[in-house]
């Protein structure tokens, strides 16, 4: 047992020695650095993701100049009838097949309106704002009038 003591005595003294640190008292002058100019930078656009089978167009009357109230009514030619709702809603009667319902909105150019049938067999139809009485079917030649106005 002594033959180890005295092995790890002096390895004892040299850990005490190399944890010991001797403080420089030397004061240290502080370095001068030169500010840079500060530059503005743009920030970064943001980007933004599009989701897919999402409309980008706004609800009937949500962020334009269009009144889904006022342009609410019905609108026909011979043997269609679209009646809208301001709410956003509408009804599609044909005299060939029973009544259609669904959504309608005004799509991002603000010139067209969508219909979106309830039913998922039947297609979405757009229709023109020709003016504040008339619709014009995109697809074809389908003119539809406001009820009441000059035909």
């Amino acid at each position: 047992m002594r033959k180890s003591a005295t092995f790890l005595l002096p390895a004892f003294a040299l850990l005490a020695l190399a944890a010991c640190k001797r403080e420089d008292t030397t004061p240290v002058a502080p370095a001068v650095t030169a500010a840079a100019p500060a530059t503005m930078q743009a920030p970064a656009p943001a980007t933004v993701a599009t989701a897919v089978g999402v409309s980008e167009s706004p609800a009937p009357g949500e962020h334009t100049t269009f009144d889904a109230k006022a342009f609410a009514g019905s609108f026909s030619n011979e043997g269609v009838e679209v009646t809208f709702a301001a709410d956003g809603t509408y009804t599609l009667s044909t005299q060939a097949a029973d009544a259609s319902t669904g959504t309608w909105s005004l799509e991002p150019d603000a010139r067209h309106v969508r219909l979106d049938p309830n039913a998922k067999s039947e297609d979405d139809r757009v229709y023109e704002l020709v003016d504040n009485d008339q619709l014009k079917a995109v697809n074809g030649t389908q003119v539809l009038r406001r009820a009441g106005s000059a035909q």
